[in-house]
Formats: C-alpha cells, sequence, structure tokens
C-alpha cells in the first residue's frame, strides 16, 4: 500500500497555496504533515463559539440511529478488515431488512468508489467524514472551504450527493457553520449527549445536529473495559426506550470484523435493539421528510 503522501491525484494548486499558511513548520507524523500540505494548518488563536439557540426535532417513538465509520485505512485501520467487516454489516443489515448511514471519508471516492456504489445500491445512506482524516480544528479558514468543497465535489464526480457531514474524531469547529450550510449540507452527526436531534443553523434550510452517543472503540481494550462498553450499549437503547428519545451507537466496520466477539455483540445489540420496539433508521431518515435525500437546489 503506498503511503498517503505519494499516492492520489496531484493536489490543487489552490490547496497548496492554503498550506502556505504552514510556513517551515514540522509537523508530528506523516498523516498530520500530508494533511498540513492539503488543506493548511490553523494557527493557534482562540475565537468566542457561536451562540447556538436550540430547537429540538420532535421524537414520535423510541428511534435508535444506525450508523458506521468506514474509512478503510484512512485513520490508520485495516483496509482488509474494513472491507470484512463491511461486507459482514451489510449482508446482516440486508438479513433484519435495515438502513444505515455510512460515514466515509471523501478520498474513498478516489480509492475504493466501487465500495461506496456498493453501500449505496444496498440502499444506505452516504456521509462525508472529512476528506482524509483531518481535524477541522487544525485547519486555517481558507483550507477548511476548500476541504468542504473538495468533500462535495468529491462525492459529486461519482454521483453521489450527500446531505450529512461528521467531523473525522469528532472535531467539530464552530467554523462549519458556514460552508456546510454553503455548500447545501443538511445535517452534522458529532459525538454528544443530548437526547434529541436539534437545529444548529436556522433558515430557509436549516442545518440539523444529530447527536452521536457512543462508538465501538472500547470493545478492543482489556476485558473489564470491554464488558462495560457492551453494557453501555445495551444500557443507552434501554434508556431511550424507556425514555422515549433518540441514540445513536457508531460502530466501526473494521473493528466488528476483527474480533468474532465484536461481530457477535453488534448482531446481538442490533437485534435487541429490533425486539425492544424502537424504531431503527439511517440518520437522514431521523429529518422531517423535506429535508431527506438530495441537497435541496440553490435559490
Amino acid at each position: 500500500m503506498c503511503h498517503r503522501s505519494s499516492c492520489g491525484p496531484a493536489v490543487p494548486a489552490v490547496w497548496i497555496q492554503a498550506s502556505a499558511v504552514v510556513g517551515g513548520a514540522t509537523l508530528a507524523s506523516e498523516k498530520s504533515g500530508f494533511l498540513g500540505r492539503l488543506f493548511g494548518k490553523k494557527s493557534n488563536t482562540s475565537e468566542e463559539p457561536a451562540q447556538v439557540v436550540r430547537k429540538e426535532l420532535p421524537i414520535s417513538q423510541p428511534t435508535v440511529g444506525l450508523c458506521f465509520n468506514y474509512q478503510r485505512g484512512l485513520a490508520l485501520d485495516s483496509e482488509y478488515l474494513s472491507d470484512v467487516g463491511l461486507d459482514l454489516v451489510l449482508e446482516t443489515l440486508e438479513q433484519r431488512k435495515l438502513r444505515a448511514t455510512f460515514n466515509c471519508p471523501a478520498k474513498l471516492c478516489e480509492t475504493a468508489p466501487n465500495r461506496l456504489k456498493t453501500i449505496s445500491e444496498a440502499g444506505h445512506e452516504l456521509a462525508v467524514l472529512g476528506y482524509a482524516d483531518e481535524s477541522p480544528r487544525d485547519l486555517t479558514d481558507d483550507a477548511l472551504a476548500q476541504m468542504i468543497l473538495a468533500c462535495r465535489n468529491a462525492f459529486l464526480n461519482r454521483g453521489f450527493q450527500p446531505i450529512g457531514f461528521r467531523s473525522p474524531h469528532s472535531h467539530w469547529d464552530e467554523r462549519l457553520f458556514k460552508d456546510l450550510v454553503k455548500h447545501r449540507f443538511v445535517y452534522n452527526a458529532e459525538h454528544e449527549h443530548t437526547k434529541r436531534p436539534y437545529v444548529l443553523a436556522h433558515g430557509a434550510t436549516p442545518l440539523f445536529r444529530i447527536p452521536v452517543r457512543t462508538d465501538d472503540r472500547m470493545l478492543r481494550s482489556r476485558q473489564e473495559k470491554r464488558d462495560l462498553t457492551v453494557s453501555k450499549h445495551h444500557r443507552v437503547v434501554r434508556k431511550a426506550v424507556q425514555d422515549r428519545h433518540f441514540v445513536t451507537v457508531c460502530f466501526h466496520p473494521w473493528i466488528l470484523a476483527e474480533n468474532q466477539l465484536h461481530l457477535e455483540h453488534w448482531r446481538e445489540w442490533l437485534d435487541t435493539a429490533i425486539h425492544s420496539g424502537a424504531k431503527l433508521a439511517a440518520m437522514e431518515d431521523i429529518l422531517p421528510a423535506k429535508f431527506r435525500g438530495t441537497p435541496p437546489d440553490d435559490d
């Protein structure tokens, strides 16, 4: 497998200009070095966060959002295990007639377009998981704008029009508001403990926030932490059913494929959620009907 700094198409000139902000600084790792050259590194300046007036979406019944981060080697995960896990996940969802959201880095439009096509043709939602595992918090204003534009164009070039965006590692940055709305993203999904989706930015086409309660990374820890993670996954669903609210647990196909116990746990969790009486849905299916599907047309 090639190194990221040497594979893929040539870097557009506008990105090279954005990266000049970095100067001669040396970044800590090969990954951050690549992303710094690609998009430009943000200087350490603090900004006051935007004030958000929260308007929650009504939830008519307990709802479990189904989502997966499919990164296929872009987040120090295994390409092989990611593909094996994806096939197992798609097979399981098909058997249970469920629809899910797959958060995918835009670079997969270049490196694995057929895998994205497989997900889409199976009836699932594709959402954007950044471009190549960069942290939005580390990018300059211009570089952040270029990254969002690059994400939108990469998917469009493959015939996809995702309406959802998630920051890699849930590194949300308030500066994303403007560019997500500009490029017609309808929702943003990040790690949060809120119990219902809500409106992040108001307007003719609002930007919604869909909270992701937890994920599966601690399944890879020692037995004690793994048991606590398994218990937590079941507990948050029970709580959502009891209090009639929304919850999402995000899984990674490569983690599920890494260990048969991980896969068995996910399938057991999935069946428990089904039998709980909760609605299981892709992220976009949680939104009001008029905001689902392809992005709204420009005015």
